[in-house]
């Protein structure tokens, strides 16, 4: 198995009680899994007696919907495979952190009241009618 493979698979690490629920577990499904199929068999066995053609038919169907399943299958795999060799990454690129400088020049400030400020435990700012900083105390 791969190291970075997408499957956990610590089965032997777990303890036997467990291992035995979790095989038990998927047994029961399994079982279940088939059981909802028996009226499927019991229809096809009933109607294979009386009408050949019929069960012909309906395996036919069959075939041909798993046929394309199969195709779509494949196409999605393609598809997916293509996407993920030919449409490149584009990762985010990081904005570096804004100083205190950048700020007072942005915002018409002295740096050094700026720094004082921002020091302080409660700082109080004034702005005037359009959003404009005015006063920081």
């Amino acid at each position: 198995m791969k190291n970075h493979s997408l499957i956990i698979d610590i089965r032997h690490q777990l303890p036997w009680h467990r291992r035995y629920m979790s095989n038990t577990t998927t047994a029961l499904l399994w079982a279940s899994w088939l059981l909802l199929w028996r009226p499927m068999m019991i229809l096809l066995g009933i109607i294979g007696v009386q009408n050949h053609h019929i069960v012909h038919h309906l395996l036919m169907l069959f075939l041909t919907a798993l046929e394309k399943g199969v195709i779509m299958l494949v196409v999605c795999a393609l598809l997916l495979l293509l996407w993920n060799n030919f449409v490149p990454f584009k990762p985010f690129k990081r904005v570096a952190a804004k100083n205190t400088q950048d700020y007072a020049q942005h915002f018409a400030l002295d740096t050094q009241h700026l720094q004082h400020c921002r020091q302080q435990k409660i700082t109080v700012v004034h702005y005037d009618e359009t959003g404009k900083i005015t006063e920081i105390d």
